[in-house]
């Protein structure tokens, strides 16, 4: 069995909100933690790195089995603080199991950048999504 990978790499700003020039800095108030998180900002949060150093090292992702029925993309999404740290992380869409948890493994194994606004450092929900191609 022959299968490629494709990554994506995306912040709330971009999933939800048009890109456009001008920058609002929206938040809301997270009721869990109190925190302000931005889903709109002038720079995304970043690995450092970049997203090619991210993209390698998640290729290393193993996939012991997929189901026939089971779907091949997986979508993980996590909290990238003012400090740069990762919490609230959590498996959106992993039908096969252990795949997303894998994700979640190797994107806190990077020091992230976190997002800013107006030149202040934002607290940013990031998410990663990946599609295996199997041929």
């Amino acid at each position: 069995m022959f299968f490629s990978t494709v990554f994506g790499y995306f912040n709330d700003q971009e999933a939800f909100f048009p890109i456009n020039n001008k920058t609002d800095c929206s938040h809301k108030k997270d009721l869990l933690t109190g925190k302000e998180i931005y889903s709109s900002y002038d720079e995304p949060a970043t690995n450092e790195g970049g997203q090619v150093k991210l993209y390698r090292a998640m290729s290393g992702v193993r996939l012991d089995s997929i189901p026939n029925h089971a779907s091949t993309k997986f979508m993980v999404s996590f909290l990238v603080d003012v400090d740069g740290s990762i919490s609230r992380e959590r498996v959106v869409k992993d039908e096969v199991g252990k795949v997303g948890e894998q994700m979640l493994k190797i994107a806190k194994s990077f020091k992230w950048i976190p997002a800013r606004c107006k030149g202040k450092k934002v607290a940013t929900i990031t998410t990663l999504s990946c599609q295996i191609c199997l041929q």
